[in-house]
């Protein structure tokens, strides 16, 4: 027989479980095909960058209150040549880009922080893989 207070925990603890869910699993890309993510840090990171499979679009997320903007970057298989998108729209905002590649298209994405539009990536996080 569970206790009264048995009963709660395990409710609020669905609860909470439920919510993370929600938060942690919403993600601007809602296509049906994968979509691949890249942090500027292991711990506690500020910026996210997302590549949607379906669609092929590029997205660059604020996840921390911290002053800065981010960038989310892109490039083919260990190519040289590095495409950034900045986006200084403020925590909890998303840019947007759709971008075009042939079925199958092999690139790499990472997230970084920028201070304007015409500034530097820096504290950017290490190359993910994503497959168009």
């Amino acid at each position: 027989m569970r206790t009264p207070y048995r009963r709660l925990t395990t409710v609020l603890g669905l609860a909470a479980a439920s919510a993370s869910a929600l938060v942690l699993g919403t993600a601007p890309a809602q296509a049906a095909g994968y979509v691949y993510n890249a942090y500027n840090a292991l711990s506690s990171p500020s910026a996210k960058t997302e590549f949607a499979q379906d669609g092929e679009i590029l997205y660059a997320l604020d996840i921390k209150s911290d002053g800065h903007g981010v960038v989310a970057q892109w490039r083919y298989n260990s190519s040289s040549a590095v495409h950034s998108y900045y986006h200084g729209g403020g925590f909890g905002t998303v840019g947007k880009w759709d971008l075009s590649f042939a079925e199958g298209t092999t690139l790499q994405i990472r997230a970084c922080l920028q201070d304007t539009s015409n500034g530097t990536p820096y504290s950017c996080g290490g190359w993910e893989y994503a497959k168009a």
